[in-house]
């Protein structure tokens, strides 16, 4: 296989799940790094609500994987849910090299195609640049290939594969222990990040309002990082291990939420100001011309 320009891996290799719910990302991401840590949707109360980063080596490759919320949740706002992925900073920083769309073997939905807008929106139209479709229950496969049902499957899906750069795979989330399966999308990924330069999806790749916020929200975060570190520093007194990791978390999530939002509001008002200036030079322009009409007509 190919290898990253970082030959030697010294940092970790950045998956980014995305989809709908349910469509199998929490196992998908137990199968890549073979092991249990992602609660997957068999269990029936467990829904990933926040986003949650896991590491291990697959191959020779350090890799992080983030699982994110489904989008089009149930009795959920999309808006929020897409919100809370593109928050946090620290999960993904500096950025995901790869985005892997989770989708069930089957036919695209108008969910799934609302589901593509909205994810190009928010993250702009270069996403798919980065983005490899991962098809789930390889099981239903039976004694067919993925190709073949590619080519038997309808244009709208055919269409949307051919706009990611990184084409598709398939897992049996079934059977994690045939790790085969881990290995070649491994080596795809690879292709696709040696497609992209070694990179990974940058901050100015969003589209201008995100990137705006995401610039304001890491220098918010930067700008309290001794107030977070004395908090941190907190935690350590208090908790160990497993129970100091999970408190961390917690506190980064609040912080993370709190520059957002603060990034958010500054913005907006920065918006606002500009527009009642505007307002007010072209007041100011309507009332010099009535001026000097008046003036013409006095004459």
């Amino acid at each position: 296989p190919q290898h990253m320009p970082n030959s030697s891996h010294e940092h970790p290799l950045r998956i980014m799940l995305l989809g709908k719910c349910g469509v199998g990302k929490s196992s998908s991401g137990n199968t890549i790094l073979n092991k249990m840590v992602f609660c997957s949707e068999m269990k029936l109360a467990s829904i990933t609500v926040h986003c949650e980063k896991e590491s291990a080596v697959v191959g020779d490759v350090p890799v992080d994987v983030i699982d994110t919320p489904g989008l089009f949740e149930k009795g959920s706002n999309k808006e929020d849910i897409i919100r809370e992925i593109l928050q946090r900073l620290k999960l993904q920083e500096p950025g995901p090299h790869v985005f892997a769309y989770v989708i069930p073997l089957g036919r695209l939905t108008q969910e799934d195609q609302d589901t593509h807008t909205l994810i190009e929106a928010k993250f702009g139209p270069r996403v798919w640049d980065y983005t490899i479709v991962l098809f789930t229950h390889g099981d239903r496969l039976e004694d067919k290939t993925i190709n073949s049902i590619i080519t038997e499957s309808d244009e709208n899906l055919r269409n949307f594969i051919r706009k990611c750069s990184g084409g598709f795979h398939v897992f049996n989330n079934k059977t994690p222990e045939d790790q085969k399966q881990v290995t070649t999308f491994m080596e795809k990924i690879e292709t696709l990040v040696a497609l992209n330069g070694g990179s990974y999806y940058k901050t100015e790749l969003y589209p201008e309002k995100e990137r705006k916020i995401r610039k304001r929200q890491e220098s918010i975060l930067a700008e309290r990082d001794e107030e977070i570190s004395k908090k941190e520093g907190n935690l350590r007194e208090h908790y160990k291990d497993e129970e100091l990791k999970k408190m961390k978390t917690k506190l980064w999530r609040k912080e993370e939420e709190r520059a957002r939002k603060d990034a958010e509001r500054e913005l907006y008002s920065m918006s606002y100001l500009m527009k009642i200036i505007l307002l007010l030079a072209v007041l100011c322009l309507l009332l010099c011309c009535n001026l000097g009409v008046s003036l013409k007509k006095k004459k």
